[in-house]
């Protein structure tokens, strides 16, 4: 079926964005970055966003929510899931469908179709290697999908270039139908009253404190974290300074329970916490370990926007300009934890400041403003 022509487009942009998964309250790097987004562009466009029905703000958005699709991975199998997608797109009439990953395309298609809508892909990674590291048979399956969904596409948002370039090659789309569109961060929030995390967990004012976070539930993160208590802890203990290591994050799959096992003096586990900005405020480092996954490393961007200093494999830094992180963001040879603990104490006592031009680059306003400007170009 062809596409009708575009609409005569208004002096105003209308924007549907399709999110399947859960990201209101936004609390973990993946939710955030997608909250984050749409609540910059609905500030500077109309945007209508439809997702799954277990989305609840937290606080007023600059969007209106349509919270209606049915929760759970296997809805983007399930035929009513794509005509309900489908029909909300005819009733909004947007100029342009943002669609969250590419799980969702088939239906997305449909919709940019029926409308005359442009389509926007917005890639958080390049899904079916990531799936193919992690040992997923059916990642041949995926990536066919994955590869029609970024040509069907009229423009696709990359977070990396090192991801954009691999779309080209992998999936044959011009460059041209590529743009460039970092995890960001809020340059206008406020700082709420925080904890003393110091206080809170019993650590001495001096002591070396490093933190990680993550999504513990997730396997690159579940595998750092046990790199951290059997590789890095003792390597940390050979040097012969006390220092705590600060563990935060979710963990509600039984599938890595054995994380809940884990046991080292100098450790602490905190947890699932309601908000990291007073963990970051209080550590001296932010260690950052993980050696499999896909795209930019959403933790290191938010631990550089509070000030505090990354140590991270240089896989893990991937997807951040080392121009833009300065001294403030270190990286070392992947596996080499004689590295990353000779490095982690002298690094962390570094008195460094996160360079202007990082938060110039990274942040929402100017990111989603570059968005529209190319989706307007669309016509």
């Amino acid at each position: 079926m062809a596409r009708p022509p575009p609409r005569k487009r208004p002096a105003g942009m209308k924007l549907l964005s399709i999110v399947w998964f859960n990201v209101l309250p936004a609390r973990f790097g993946g939710q955030k970055g997608t909250a984050l987004f749409n609540e910059y562009l609905g500030r500077q466009a109309e945007l209508v966003c439809l997702c799954a029905n277990d989305n609840v703000a937290d606080g007023p958005l600059s969007y209106r929510l349509r919270p209606e699709l049915p929760r759970g991975k296997r809805s983007v199998l399930h035929p009513g899931t794509w005509r309900r997608i489908v029909a909300a797109a005819t009733e909004e009439a947007p100029d342009a469908i943002v669609l969250e990953y590419p799980y969702q395309a088939w239906a997305a298609v449909k919709a940019a179709r029926k409308t005359g809508a442009r389509l926007v892909l917005h890639s958080h990674n390049i899904e079916f290697r990531r799936f193919r590291a992690l040992g997923k048979a059916w990642w041949p399956l995926l990536r066919r999908y994955e590869a029609w969904a970024h040509r069907k596409a009229d423009l696709v948002l990359f977070k990396t270039e090192a991801d954009a370039l691999q779309a080209q090659a992998d999936f044959g789309i011009p460059a041209a139908r590529c743009l460039l569109v970092p995890y960001g961060i809020a340059t206008d929030d406020a700082e709420p009253p925080m904890e003393d995390v110091r206080a809170r967990w019993n650590i001495p004012a001096g002591m070396p404190l490093l933190l990680f976070a993550g999504t513990l539930d997730y396997a690159p993160n579940a595998e750092a974290l046990r790199r951290i208590y059997g590789e890095l802890a003792p390597r940390l203990d050979a040097r012969g300074r006390d220092y705590r290591i600060v563990v935060c994050g979710r963990n509600r799959s039984a599938a890595f329970a054995d994380l809940a096992t884990l046991q080292h003096p100098r450790v602490i586990n905190a947890g699932e916490v309601e908000s990291l900005l007073p963990y970051y405020k209080a550590a001296d480092l932010f260690i950052n370990p993980v050696l499999s996954g896909g795209g930019v490393q959403t933790k290191n961007i938010d631990a550089l926007a509070r000030q505090c200093t990354v140590l991270a494999f240089r896989f893990a830094a991937q997807g951040i300009d080392p121009r833009l992180g300065g001294e403030k963001l270190r990286a070392v040879a992947d596996g080499d934890w004689d590295a990353f603990a000779d490095a982690a104490l002298p690094t962390a006592a570094m008195q460094l400041q996160t360079p202007p031009a990082f938060f110039e680059h990274f942040a929402w306003p100017r990111i989603t403003a570059r968005v529209l400007e190319r989706i307007k170009q669309l016509a």
